[in-house]
């Protein structure tokens, strides 16, 4: 079975969603939740068919689904830590 890091681009595409989550958790910090959650969605539907196409749909949904909880989770991360884009 190939993994993703080990398919052609894989590592790349693994290297710009890890940024792509400290960006848009930086962007997000110190924005309620109830305001950052729509517009995550708009990114994640955004990229949903490149993704799909790449990965199929059934792993574009899990990818996508972590994606979503690793943006939130590291928005709170920061937060929690006094950070934010000021």
């Amino acid at each position: 079975m190939t993994t993703l890091g080990s398919a052609p681009g894989g590592a790349q595409f693994i290297d710009s969603l890890v940024e792509a989550i400290k960006t848009l958790a930086l962007l997000y910090a110190s924005t309620p939740d109830a305001r950052a959650l729509p517009h995550l969605e708009q990114y994640a539907a955004m990229i949903q068919p490149a993704v799909s196409e790449a990965i199929g749909a059934g792993s574009a949904a899990r990818l996508l689904n972590a994606f979503r909880s690793a943006v939130m989770t590291e928005k709170h991360r920061i937060e929690s830590s006094g950070a934010s884009r000021a």
